[in-house]
């Protein structure tokens, strides 16, 4: 799947999640969300999905 270019310049939001370290799911519990996850969930890239991102 390919996005448009600016998407890759749209900042990372970065979170712990403790529950995710616990079970192994995630290095440290840090999970890593672009803005290409929130399109790719949507289905659809849309001010909608891009204010619910920010």
């Amino acid at each position: 799947m390919t996005f448009p270019a600016f998407f890759a310049q749209v900042p990372s939001i970065t979170l712990r999640d403790r529950l995710a370290d616990f079970l192994g799911a995630a290095a440290g519990g840090l999970i890593e969300y672009r803005y290409a996850d929130a399109v790719r969930l949507a289905g659809h890239s849309c001010p909608t999905v891009a204010g619910s991102y920010l």
